[in-house]
């Protein structure tokens, strides 16, 4: 059955795969996505998105400008929509502010038949999360994921590796004084279990351990109560997502918590039904609940929480907050995302 990607949000320079307009509310399609392609993972930068197909290809849309979707070959930066890239056998990609990184395991080693892991950035440089194009790194990648200025991966042996922005501790105490890391580095913090997750806020890194377990561990300030807000454990946790300064659990049985900067708008809706599947962006949610359902809530100023104009009086400063937009999308919803007030949907289409 055929697909269609429906977008909303922030979209001033093509983000969304679409033709840029500052604010797009109603879910449009994304011609430029191909119609026969899932989605398995989904993240997004300042002013572009990155996308791997079910079928392991890589796409990217957005803005060029600082060079987040590889070299300009005219050398004037362009806004494209859905492309599919030459780059291939990825397995993570990871998107900062201005920069893209991408991690493919099991890289034949020409010299010697074995394999290696590689780890190779795109974009602008602030903080050394760009200062290097390719490295190996020392074990298989198992998780990866990007703050605002940072990268951070898991490898297979439960390193935690991270590089960019350490000032603030997000890379862990220890690095914190040299400002910036500019290059895969162990962080020797006490991690005291072997985790298997990691998401990252704009200034933090949050690690996990498998669900049978649920031991969690926060790299970064305790701003916003980030750490000292923690519950003693996320058992049977399914999903875990980060805004810029808050932290979210889905469990197996529906629920979600979460936890952090609650000032602009209330993390949980009152009332929430069961969730089957979420994605959070950088100051908004998306979530399907486990009765088909497209909800979001959070700050919707860009029209990441669709069209609230039904909401009325209820929406504050554009804060979707205490309740939740309920989005019509045609077709079986089988993959959402988030980005920087972005929001992607995947439905599957039935022919008539």
């Amino acid at each position: 059955m055929p697909y269609r990607l429906y977008v909303f949000g922030s979209n001033g320079e093509g983000q969304l795969g679409i033709e840029a307009a500052d604010i797009v509310q109603n879910p449009t399609i994304a011609h430029s996505w191909p119609a026969e392609k899932g989605i398995s993972a989904l993240c997004g930068g300042d002013n572009h998105t990155l996308v791997i197909a079910s079928d392991g290809s890589l796409h990217h849309a957005g803005s060029t400008e600082k060079l987040q979707l590889g070299p300009v070959p005219s050398g004037k930066p362009t806004i494209c929509h859905f492309q599919r890239t030459d780059k291939l056998g990825i397995n993570f990609c990871a998107a900062a502010c201005e920069s893209s990184a991408y991690i493919r395991n099991g890289v034949p080693n020409m010299a010697d038949g074995s394999t290696v892991t590689i780890v190779s950035i795109e974009g602008t440089d602030h903080w050394g999360e760009g200062a290097f194009s390719a490295l190996e790194l020392p074990q298989t990648t198992v998780d990866f994921a990007a703050g605002n200025w940072h990268y951070v991966a898991i490898m297979s042996n439960g390193d935690v590796l991270g590089w960019g922005k350490s000032r603030l501790d997000q890379l862990g105490p220890r690095l914190s004084a040299q400002q910036k890391i500019t290059e895969p580095t162990l962080i020797k913090e006490d991690i005291p279990f072997r985790p298997v997750k990691v998401v990252c806020g704009k200034e933090f890194t949050y690690l996990v351990s498998d669900p049978s377990t649920g031991e969690h561990h926060l790299l970064g300030r305790d701003k916003f109560s980030l750490r000292s807000s923690m519950p003693g454990d996320i058992k049977d946790w399914k999903q875990i997502g980060a805004t810029w300064h808050a932290i979210f659990i889905l469990f197996r049985n529906g629920s979600l918590t979460a936890w952090g900067k609650e000032n602009m708008w209330k993390l949980l809706p009152t009332d929430l039904p069961a969730i089957e599947q979420m994605a959070v962006g950088s100051e908004h949610v998306l979530a399907l609940t486990r009765d088909g359902k497209l909800i979001s809530w959070g700050w919707g100023k860009h029209g990441n929480c669709g069209n609230l104009t039904e909401l009325g009086d209820e929406v504050k400063n554009d804060m979707v907050s205490g309740i939740w937009n309920e989005i019509d999308i045609p077709g079986t919803i089988k993959f959402i995302g988030a980005g920087f007030c972005t929001s992607f949907v995947l439905a599957e289409i039935v022919e008539q």
